[in-house]
């Protein structure tokens, strides 16, 4: 069968449009051609029932300067000879785009799809992607003919949802000789009337009284006005904060439930939580602080719930456990280093009770072959931290630079510290799994879950001593003097060094992020202006009143001259104390 696509879209002299069609694991790229008033036009010839593709904007040397931000997928219905396709670019900007996202579905639940009613012989199909926020809603079509109602809202016919904010009917308009006019609207099935039609100019599709030919207008998206887009509400907090009976003198994963059956009682619909990373370095109060954490993928011990892991506490330290959970919950504030030490020192005899039957779980040993990149090394670092007191690696009696080789022995049975890397692996394992249940949790609720990630690493971190060439150990960064603070702030962090991290494209960036997506619906980037230019300073610098922006558009001499300014060094480039 032919196919034949029509979009319209604006390019610049010596740009050109084409085609990007994927079929498995193979992708194919077909030239669109110019036609008039911005609409380019190309034909490919296809045999599948579903196709999917999205449109690509190249240059002289066939580089990609835009694309797409997702792909366009199609079924095709009935044997026809021809498929005349209409489509519209999908801006990455489009404000309708937040709506495709993990928030809105935890927030509807679990789609039953709808099928097309299928005439015998239709002339158009149209497809209208428009996630709708309230599972009360139906998306109907509204025209200036019989089929589509003549524009009464009342005879308007409703469309079906096949997925996910994907919205078609399938309509004869053969009987049609003018242009198609219409527009989408929104049916309330509570109200049981149109309550919304979308803004703008009408929508016009060709006529066709041709039997072997099948329009498909493929529309991005329901044109919301600004009052009708999505809101939502939710509350931010540490989650070290959601003390509760059942803890350890600290909230734990597990006391996300509570506050997730609070924020639905609320009727809020997302629950914001300060960064959960680990940042034991020294077993004091200072580790508290979670924008410093010693390995941007593993989970702080603080909230593993003892009671809820996979093993009971030993039966000779209950009474002793109850004794020092009831001590910690009846304190006003966290006492954190009697708490961390506290866990501690249950999580280990649990290990050590049940060490046998830990090492040969499948589950888990899943868990440290999938995560073995960042966990391997994380654990490592844990005992080599302990076993020298300090997380400063350059103090370190051994192993103060990185090797993977010599750190993967760690984990040989024979060797000396195996036990020790498979404690803290298995710590990891649970905080896993006791998140994971949380989230699952909040999401049967219909509420999404936003994370926090910050900027920066701590200096004295697993990520500094495996990857030390990704960041600029050389530098701190921080913030400038504001009002806030006359001299600035040093946050001791290094910086990153971005040409290495571009070389691997952005490698450790990606596995981040797909790590924080095993939990997160939505993340907030601590300071983002740091992803284009960073306040630092020398290694000497105390406060913050020593940096400067990097990287930093330079002024030139040329720009002072032409401004009559007259140029001093001392005053320009040292910094006025």
């Amino acid at each position: 069968m032919k196919l034949y696509f029509t979009i319209n879209y604006g390019t610049e002299f010596g740009q050109r449009l084409a085609i990007q069609v994927s079929e498995g694991k193979n992708v194919k790229t077909h030239d669109l051609h110019f036609s008039d008033n911005r609409n380019w036009k190309g034909e490919i010839d296809f045999f599948s029932k579903s196709i999917e593709y999205k449109y690509l904007v190249l240059d002289d040397n066939n580089q990609i300067i835009n694309e797409e931000i997702c792909y366009h997928r199609l079924n095709f219905v009935n044997n026809f000879q021809e498929y005349n396709i209409y489509d519209v670019w999908n801006n990455k900007n489009f404000p309708e785009n937040y709506l495709n996202n993990k928030i809105l579905q935890n927030k509807l639940g679990e789609l039953k799809a709808e099928k097309v009613a299928i005439l015998k012989k239709h002339t158009h199909h149209f497809r209208l992607e428009a996630p709708l926020y309230s599972p009360d809603w139906k998306v109907v079509i509204l025209g200036n003919n019989e089929a589509l109602g003549n524009w009464n809202y009342a005879d308007a016919p409703k469309m079906a949802q096949t997925s996910v904010g994907v919205w078609e009917l399938a309509v004869d308009l053969k009987k049609q000789k003018e242009f198609v006019q219409y527009k989408y609207g929104i049916f309330d099935e509570k109200k049981g009337e149109v309550i919304a039609v979308e803004y703008g100019e009408n929508r016009l599709a060709f006529p066709n009284q041709d039997a072997e030919v099948l329009q498909i207008h493929a529309d991005h998206y329901f044109r919301f006005n600004a009052e009708q887009l999505y809101k939502a509400a939710g509350v931010a907090i540490p989650v070290f904060s959601l003390r509760s009976e059942n803890g350890f003198g600290v909230g734990e994963f597990a006391d996300i439930k509570k506050l997730a059956d609070w924020a639905h009682k609320t009727n809020l619909s997302i629950i914001q939580i300060l960064p959960i990373n680990d940042t034991t370095a020294n077993y004091s109060w200072t580790d508290s602080y979670p924008y410093a954490a010693i390995s941007v993928y593993a989970l702080h011990p603080q909230y593993l719930s003892l009671e809820n892991l996979q093993f009971s506490i030993p039966e000779n330290l209950k009474l002793e456990y109850k004794h020092k959970k009831d001590e910690l919950n009846a304190e006003k504030f966290v006492d954190y280093e009697q708490m961390i030490s506290g866990k501690w020192k249950f999580i280990k005899a649990v290990f050590e009770e049940n060490k046998s039957e830990i090492l040969k779980d499948k589950d888990f040993l899943k868990f440290l072959k999938e995560n073995a990149d960042w966990l391997k090394p994380y654990a490592a670092f844990c005992v080599l931290r302990d076993k020298n007191n300090t997380p400063n690696f350059n103090n370190w009696k051994t192993h103060k630079k990185y090797v993977a080789g010599k750190i993967s022995q760690f984990f040989d049975a024979k060797h000396a510290e195996f036990e020790s890397v498979m404690l803290h692996s298995w710590v990891q394992y649970q905080l896993h799994l006791q998140l994971k249940d949380a989230v699952d949790y909040t999401h049967g609720l219909g509420i999404s879950l936003k994370g926090d990630l910050p900027i920066g690493i701590y200096r004295f971190s697993a990520d500094a001593w495996t990857e030390p060439e990704l960041f600029g150990m050389d530098f701190q960064a921080g913030a400038p003097p504001d009002e806030f603070s006359d001299l600035g702030q040093n946050w001791e962090f290094p910086t990153y060094n971005w040409e290495v991290m571009k070389e691997n494209n952005y490698d450790w960036w990606k596995k981040r992020f797909n790590v924080i997506a095993r939990y997160f619906d939505a993340m907030r980037i601590d300071h983002i202006l740091g992803f284009f230019r960073i306040w630092r300073m020398p290694m000497t610098a105390a406060q913050g009143i020593l940096g400067y922006f990097y990287p930093a558009v330079p002024v030139t001499l040329q720009e002072f001259s032409a401004r009559h300014i007259p140029f001093n060094y001392d005053r320009y480039c040292r910094p006025f104390i």
